[in-house]
């Protein structure tokens, strides 16, 4: 703005300064600031350099790194399903690695949520209980509706 000479009111530049700030929270409080140590081994349990690892869990990492069917499961699986299943072999590791997956895809669901709520609830319906409507547009689950017409009576004549 200063570069186009274009004035502002003082006010309205706090205000969008204020908002600003208040948005860099947020994200930051969504999606913490994580060292390129934390997203390498989450990325690649197996490149990653031992002396970035805490001391504690050293030795945890160490095993999973010659852990040859750990090794054959990265290469086949996601990375959240490979942690996933790590877990119960090498739990400390693991949680580290989830800690830092898990906030994109609770942040991607309650998004979605909301998404949904706000097509469903409109000015001219906003009495409507949409807790079912939601669970059914939400989930992956698919119903089989000849099954379902299979199993109904049919209308008895009269």
């Amino acid at each position: 703005m200063d570069e186009s000479h274009i004035q502002l009111d003082q006010f309205l530049k706090d205000e969008i300064t204020e908002h600003l700030q208040s948005l860099e929270k947020e994200v930051k409080r969504y999606f913490p600031e994580l060292s390129q140590e934390q997203e390498a081994l989450v990325r690649n349990p197996f490149c990653t350099d031992v002396s970035s690892i805490p001391d504690e869990i050293q030795d945890e990492y160490l095993d999973l790194r010659n852990d040859s069917s750990a090794r054959d499961l990265f290469k086949v699986k996601s990375v959240t399903q490979f942690w996933c299943g790590m877990y119960q072999s090498y739990s400390k590791i693991s949680m580290i690695a989830l800690c830092v997956l898990v906030p994109f895809a609770s942040t991607y669901l309650c998004e979605a949520g909301f998404s949904t709520l706000v097509n469903m609830k409109t000015k001219n319906r906003n009495r409507l209980d949409v807790g079912d409507d939601m669970r059914l547009a939400l989930t992956n689950v698919r119903p089989r509706i000849s099954k379902l017409a299979a199993e109904m009576q049919h209308q008895a004549s009269h």
